[in-house]
């Protein structure tokens, strides 16, 4: 049984599918050699559920138009997570912060202009994917066809941002027809927000880890990231039925002036510490 990488992107336009590709997969060896005694991903095979242009018509994001290219870490910009005061304040009150966090997206006040805008624009594609049932399917499948081929092989989905709702949704899906998965990683989720929640409970009956996924989900939130503004999961996603639940992990993301960025999460010790051991 062969070890198989599948990547899905999060929203907005992106470079061409090999350029995405392989920025993704040096950002995950940078950690790698950063924070492991791996120094490469070897003969592992990557696969990327690429959608971006089902939504951008107009081309992928050239080199000279990249605002946000795919840069290596800065010397010694790569650390581990603290714990601080935010987190002391989450134990010591227990599941009411949950309801707080939800309600703090409502107030615009909190988030920088930046924060906002991409905000809004992830409700909108958020909108597009739920109320377009042709485009949601054409997203999906992309997705779908990947995991199909590799059914006879150790998985390991690994998502960002959007593309984490898209495959929370077709993991759910593919459960049904007795499908399964090894493991499930998510980075910058908005999972958590109410209004994604939302959505999804309109065509389901409860929030859990699909039930394909029969051996890890893990979760990597920034707390500075503003898409994943409620940074645990685990509270909200009860276990499947084999007692598989979602594993937090708060991270700090690297990337110059976004805590959101894949490559920055990509490279964070804590991804790459849980990477290894799945290799």
């Amino acid at each position: 049984m062969a070890k198989v990488i599948v990547l899905i992107h999060g929203r907005s336009n992106k470079p061409a599918p090999a350029t995405l590709k392989d920025n993704w997969i040096e950002a995950i060896q940078e950690g790698l050699r950063a924070n492991t005694s791996l120094t490469s991903l070897g003969d592992t095979k990557i696969e990327m559920a690429y959608y971006a242009d089902l939504h951008y018509t107009g081309g992928p994001v050239n080199d000279v138009d990249n605002s946000e290219p795919y840069k290596e870490a800065a010397l010694g910009s790569i650390k581990r997570y603290k714990k601080g005061f935010f987190d002391r304040i989450r134990k010591l009150s227990g599941d009411w912060i949950e309801g707080v966090v939800d309600s703090v997206e409502e107030y615009s006040g909190v988030f920088s202009h930046l924060a906002r805008s991409v905000a809004k624009k992830l409700l909108r594609d958020l909108g597009k994917y739920y109320s377009q049932p042709t485009f949601r399917r054409s997203v999906n499948n992309r997705l779908e066809d990947i995991l199909k081929k590799h059914r006879d092989d150790e998985v390991i989905l690994v998502s960002h941002s959007m593309g984490t709702i898209i495959a929370y949704e077709v993991l759910r899906d593919m459960g049904k027809t007795g499908y399964q998965i090894d493991h499930f990683i998510t980075m910058g989720s908005p999972l958590g927000m109410a209004a994604v929640q939302g959505n999804m409970l309109n065509h389901r009956n409860q929030l859990r880890t699909p039930s394909c996924v029969t051996k890890s989900w893990a979760n990597f939130s920034d707390p500075g990231d503003y898409v994943c503004i409620d940074t645990h999961l685990a509270d909200d996603y009860s276990r499947n039925s084999t007692n598989i639940g979602v594993k937090d992990h708060l991270v700090c993301n690297d990337y110059p002036n976004n805590e959101h960025k894949s490559y920055g999460y990509l490279r964070t010790p804590e991804f790459s510490e849980h990477l290894a051991s799945l290799l």
